[in-house]
């Protein structure tokens, strides 16, 4: 077979959330092929490339559900902070015009290649991205992040963020360059690229071009990408424009689904939590960038317990090491409500591994280690102080409590190592740091932001 992963601890995330002491998974081509005992899958076949996985954990791939790779470039960015006093002024104020508007297509580029370089080495395999450049759309900017994706040999969902908070022209122009990147790539065999249909928010956008973005991606059967209920501004915006909540809104036009992926949902009723799991509609919690806004607490316990699916996304803040968002998800609804059995260590798991192939509606291809799915792969060489038993249970508490992405050894995408021996093969990476600096300077000359 062309590739053999042997004598590992497997935990599979599939739906018995097997694991399998001394396992061997066989890879042929870009699949998982079979997978068992070490002893079984060597009397079934004859190996050829074989990495030795003996006393270290072998995962799924991490899911990012959620990124914006060129916010990168603001990092740290030096601006008196104090000038804000609500999220929505830190989006009008400061994201929009010091890190959207300027961005060019060069910047998206660079970003995603730094981004792609840090998810990599952390064990993510696949990211779902919302491109925000309004002012780089016509320059057909989703092709910058499909190149730096195509050289990282990360897999990716992309889409564009379509608005009309410029103007209703470039809202226009978005919903064109989603479509345009849609039929470049999803007809095409085995790639790691898929497009989707981004879109901010229901109270950027008029109802108008929130039923186009939806009769086009039910037409090319693609998904669709928008943030639900991140500030209170958006919630109180759209009740007293149409007397309803933003949810009780798409809903009432039209626009949910199954296919549809909603990021934040921090201010949710409990009837919109009744609405998304009528419609099946995805939701992708993201913590860490929830708390450094301010803007709240999803009811992610809720939502687990009503059966809606769940994904973890990072935003592109902070590290972009998929472990600490697991734990900021394991952590957070504790104490938001004073209740430490508030979110189970695997339920954060499942939100980085197969609740995130689902809300992304790849569940069929990746989450989980199973015979037919891509092969995308993590090994961990672990430093934990548990004992590695099989068992799934103490395992996930383990991988959430102590694991961080520095243990990620080996990452596979797609049956290709792209990180061996924790140096990423694909992308030069002290390259793309520096590139990324360059960009980030570059970025702050325009805002005249000095250093």
């Amino acid at each position: 077979m062309s590739l053999v992963i042997k004598n590992g601890l497997i935990v599979t995330m599939d739906e018995k959330r097997s694991v399998i002491k001394d396992g061997t998974i066989v890879v042929e081509g870009n699949k998982i092929v079979d997978l068992g005992p070490t002893k079984e899958m060597q009397e079934k076949y004859a190996f050829d490339k074989v990495i030795d996985a003996d006393g270290k954990l072998v995962l799924p791939g991490f899911i990012c559900s959620h990124s914006h790779m060129t916010y990168n470039l603001g990092h740290n960015m030096p601006v008196d902070m104090t000038q804000f006093k609500s999220f929505i002024e830190m989006l009008t104020k400061f994201a929009w015009p010091l890190f959207e508007d300027p961005i060019t297509k060069d910047d998206v580029y660079y970003a995603a290649r730094f981004a792609i370089v840090k998810m990599l080495k952390t064990g993510t395999t696949t990211t779902n991205e919302l491109v925000e450049a309004p002012n780089a759309v016509k320059d057909k900017v989703l092709d910058a992040s499909a190149k730096a994706i195509e050289e990282g040999g990360i897999r990716a969902a992309v889409a564009f963020e379509t608005t009309e908070r410029i103007s209703l022209e470039n809202a226009k122009d978005g919903i064109k360059e989603n479509l345009r990147f849609v039929q470049k790539w999803n007809n095409v065999p085995d790639t790691r690229i898929k497009g989707k249909f981004g879109v901010h928010t229901v109270f950027t956008n008029s109802t108008e071009t929130l039923k186009e973005v939806r009769e086009l991606a039910t037409r090319y059967n693609a998904g669709i990408h928008i943030h639900v209920a991140e500030s209170t501004y958006e919630v109180e915006y759209i009740k007293k424009k149409f007397g309803k909540t933003p949810v009780e809104y798409m809903k009432d036009i039209g626009f949910l689904g199954p296919d549809v992926t909603t990021i934040h949902d921090i201010h949710l009723s409990d009837n919109d939590i009744k609405i998304y799991k009528e419609f099946d509609v995805k939701a992708v919690h993201t913590p860490m960038s929830n708390m450094l806004g301010a803007a709240g607490v999803a009811k992610i316990p809720q939502m687990l317990d009503a059966g809606i699916t769940v994904g973890l996304g990072h935003d592109c803040f902070f590290t972009l090491d998929m472990t600490e968002y697991m734990r900021a998800a394991f952590l957070l609804h504790k104490i938001a409500n004073m209740n430490p059995l508030l979110i189970a260590p695997f339920q954060a798991l499942e939100m980085a591994t197969i609740g995130g192939a689902r809300a992304l509606n790849m569940d069929k291809e990746i989450g989980s280690l199973e015979p037919g799915k891509k092969a995308d792969i993590i090994i961990i060489d672990e430093r934990f102080p548990t004992p590695l038993v099989p068992n799934y249970f103490i395992l996930s508490s383990a991988i959430v409590n102590d694991m961080n992405g520095a243990d990620v050894e080996t990452v596979i995408v797609d049956g290709k190592v792209v990180v061996e021996n924790r140096k990423v093969l694909t992308i030069d990476e002290n390259e793309a740091y520096e590139k990324a600096k360059e960009r980030t300077l570059s970025l702050w000359e325009r805002d005249g932001v000095k250093v």
